[in-house]
């Protein structure tokens, strides 16, 4: 059980003595205790009609019990002797008489009692005068069939103050100082009356003589005045002072309702400086650890901004196991053995290549040189057919001019023909044979070599295609065991890496964000993704505000509220963002604050003020607020809860 319902049912139980009071005192006095458990209940539990009404009533009855201390003081003094009309007077009414008017006859019933402010009043029947501050007509209400015993007519214009019968009697009942002086107004008119009469007989004079000659019908009241405050001061200012308590009294209600209207008009005010049962608050944010180890924090404390580096705790591992950085190491190893294998295999037979190259060269030389041997030749041959051929001719030409005389037979001739020819044939087929002797060397002059049958000679590819291949094959094998170095060299950083990593690492949040709160303590073993610690973004500010399920579908997203901050007098404008109900309202791993005490609100509004987030020298995350929803009024409410 909380204090505030504590002190609620100290105060109910208060508030039942209250009524068991038979004493004005206690009565009034247990009302001023109920009073104060009241304000401290309202307090503690925010019912501001509650501490608005006992926080009026508790100065009321404090006035009251020490007017009824007075009153009691007053009455002491009145029995011992102390006694005055003049506190009585507001409890009259005033009225005007004009001379010679009569207030009441002899045997009149007896319906009010009158005093004497200015003016006199005499009573025929006793032969007396009455003049200011002389009260009259008492006897009559307390006589048994309530008849004036003399009648009262007003010698000159008089200014009277009257009590009603019934207002006499609750004073005469309410009031002991009263009481005490009319039963001593009685006591002295009967003990004048009865001196008069004793010396009415003693004397044998009338009435008036005796009045005249002993002075018994002067003012019984004059001797009272001698123990008393003059009256007459009083009853001239009556007036005055009336005027003055009636304009007292006005004044005291228009404070009062002024003071009402005030207290209405402040109400969310008052009520934000008692009950603040809305938060500051932002979106929770987890800062996790990356690896498995020990947490040391560094950097900003609590409730302080981060640096540049966004650093706020260091986890270090010592029991990371190195075993893939030494396989790492391993086939880099292997992959730089297998690279420098290839290389030096290629080397071979680049060698080999070089040596099949020379010999290649060599071969191409004396092919050039038995191409040109060839040419030689054959020009050689080309010119002694030539030669031939023109030794031929003129051996043919000689036959024919023979053979035309006759010298020689016709066949002779004829063979001498067929030689020209042959030898033209064969001289053809020899500049032939040059010609492409001569074409196979300017060819062999670029790297062409070709045999009389047109392809290539044995040596020129005789295993060097079976090289090239090797030389092909090997050169491929060694870009691929680099490039598998290359990868095993990266996964070796990697692994080193992963190891540092592993072994050390920071918890890191944003730069300017706040440290709100602290999951684990420093030296604390935490595993990797477990939370650290909680940050928030100032920039970024949200108030949650609990309501009535009742109240829920009055307020609507986009909707303005009032946001007054505890310890705050400027009313800050916030947007309602979010609107949740019993079913979905946030806690704290949603949000980083939240009201503690909902008291039996079922929904919640979210408010966001980020926009104003520059004007807090501090961050207010976690500060209570009152909101007020400005378009959400007490008459809306009932409206909602009578269903209209």
């Amino acid at each position: 059980m909380s204090l505030g319902e504590i002190a609620g049912y100290t105060a109910s139980v208060l508030v039942f003595a209250t009524f068991y009071m038979k004493t004005m005192m206690r009565l009034r006095i247990v009302g001023i205790v109920s009073n104060v458990a009241f304000i401290t209940y309202a307090l503690f539990e925010g019912l501001l009609p509650i501490l608005i009404l006992h926080a009026s009533l508790l100065p009321l009855n404090i006035v009251r019990l020490r007017e009824f201390t007075r009153m009691i003081e007053r009455t002491r003094k009145v029995s011992r002797g102390e006694v005055s009309i003049e506190s009585l007077l507001p409890f009259m009414a005033a009225r005007r008489a004009e001379a010679g008017e009569v207030l009441f006859r002899k045997g009149d019933h007896s319906a009010e009692m009158f005093y004497v402010g200015e003016g006199h009043v005499s009573l025929p029947e006793i032969g007396k005068t009455l003049g200011p501050g002389a009260t009259l007509g008492e006897i009559g209400l307390f006589s048994e069939h309530r008849v004036r015993t003399t009648s009262a007519v007003c010698e000159t214009a008089c200014e009277l103050l009257s009590i009603s019968e019934d207002r006499f009697l609750q004073l005469y009942n309410q009031n002991p100082r009263f009481g005490f002086h009319i039963v001593r107004v009685i006591t002295s008119r009967l003990i004048e009356n009865y001196d008069s009469l004793a010396q009415q007989v003693a004397g044998g004079r009338d009435d008036e003589e005796a009045a005249e000659e002993d002075g018994i019908v002067s003012d019984p009241l004059d001797k009272l005045d001698e123990n008393r405050a003059a009256p007459a001061a009083p009853a001239q200012d009556f007036g005055r002072r009336r005027r003055m308590g009636l304009l007292r009294t006005a004044t005291v209600f228009t404070v009062f309702l002024a003071i009402l209207a005030a207290g209405l008009w402040a109400a969310p005010y008052v009520r934000s400086l008692v009950v603040r049962d809305a938060v500051v608050t932002t979106w929770t944010n987890l800062a996790t650890a990356p690896i498995e180890g020990t947490v040391q924090y560094v950097g900003a404390a609590l409730d302080s901004r981060i640096g540049a580096d966004g650093v706020i705790a260091e986890i270090s591992n010592n029991h990371q196991s190195r075993a893939e950085i030494d396989g790492a190491k391993v086939h880099v190893d292997r992959a730089h053995a297998y690279v420098r294998e290839l290389t030096a295999h290629l080397e071979e037979l680049k060698a080999l290549d070089a040596e099949r190259a020379e010999a290649k060269a060599r071969y191409a030389n004396q092919f050039r040189g038995q191409l040109d041997a060839d040419i030689g030749n054959m020009e050689a041959e080309i010119a002694t057919a030539q030669a031939q051929l023109g030794i031929l001719k003129k051996i043919e030409e000689r036959s024919q001019r023979l053979a035309e005389r006759g010298t020689i037979a016709q066949n002779d001739a004829d063979e001498a023909t067929l030689r020209v020819s042959t030898l033209q044939v064969r001289l053809a087929k020899m500049e032939s044979d040059i010609s492409a002797a001569r074409v196979r060397r300017s060819a062999a002059d670029t790297g062409i070599f070709l045999t009389e049958a047109g392809r290539d000679p044995n040596w020129v590819f005789d295993w060097r295609m079976d090289l090239k291949v090797a030389k092909k094959s090997a050169r491929l094998n060694l870009h691929q065991a680099e490039a598998d170095l290359g990868i095993a060299e990266a996964a070796l950083v990697a692994a080193k890496a992963d190891f540092d990593r592993q072994s050390r690492s920071v918890v890191t949040v944003p730069p300017g964000t706040i440290v709100w709160r602290r999951r684990v303590s420093s030296g604390a073993t935490v595993r990797a993704g477990d939370p650290v610690a909680e940050w928030i973004d100032c920039s970024i500010l949200k108030v949650v505000v609990p309501v009535l399920t009742l109240e829920l579908p009055l307020i609507k997203r986009g909707m303005s509220a009032e946001v007054l901050l505890d310890g705050e007098t400027e009313v800050r404008r916030g947007t309602v963002i979010l609107i949740r109900g019993s079913s979905s309202i946030f806690d704290r791993s949603d949000l980083v604050a939240v009201p503690v005490d909902r008291h039996g609100h079922a929904a919640e509004v979210i408010i966001d003020i980020k926009d104003q987030h520059a004007d807090f020298a501090a961050c207010p995350v976690g500060r209570s607020a009152y909101v007020n929803f400005p378009d959400v009024g007490t008459l809306d409410i009932a409206a909602a809860w009578l269903r209209l």
